[in-house]
């Protein structure tokens, strides 16, 4: 009895111990803006929720699609809807202010995306020439870590 509940000690043992390696494997990415539509954007009646089942992986994250249209235009030329600066706020970054964009403050500008922190963020996009310069100034010079 005494070997049998060693042999199952061991057992429970290198069973633990291949968990975390399992965990780290199969873990996902990200979802990008909290699952809405990136190729939305572009359409008449601004973004919606992406589905699940209309998922893509693309550069460490995960996009969700409203239809598979719409999958099917960003598989083909992803960098035509990818948020500007990775995601970052345009107006704080053009001032060196690094924070994460929200999917509900946005502006398409000269087909791009851009996407804002705050609420009043995307009025400073009224000198939309000068903030996006400046923005890509110093995404180009200094290209921080983008927060996940």
């Amino acid at each position: 009895m005494a070997a049998f509940r060693t042999v199952l000690a061991a057992f429970a043992l290198m069973l633990l111990a291949a968990l975390p390696v399992q965990a780290q494997g199969s873990s996902r990415p990200t979802v990008a803006l909290q699952g809405m539509d990136v190729v939305s954007y572009f359409r008449d009646g601004g973004p919606v929720q992406g589905q699940p089942a209309l998922a893509q992986d693309f550069d460490g994250a995960r996009y969700l699609f409203a239809s598979a249209e719409n999958r099917a235009a960003f598989v083909a030329d992803p960098d035509r809807y990818l948020p500007q600066f990775g995601g970052l706020c345009t107006t704080g970054l053009s001032v060196g202010i690094i924070g994460q964009g929200r999917p509900d403050l946005w502006r398409v500008i000269d087909g791009r995306l851009f996407l804002f922190s705050a609420p009043g963020h995307e009025r400073a996009m009224g000198r939309e020439a000068e903030v996006t310069a400046r923005a890509s100034h110093i995404w180009a010079n200094n290209r921080p870590a983008l927060p996940r």
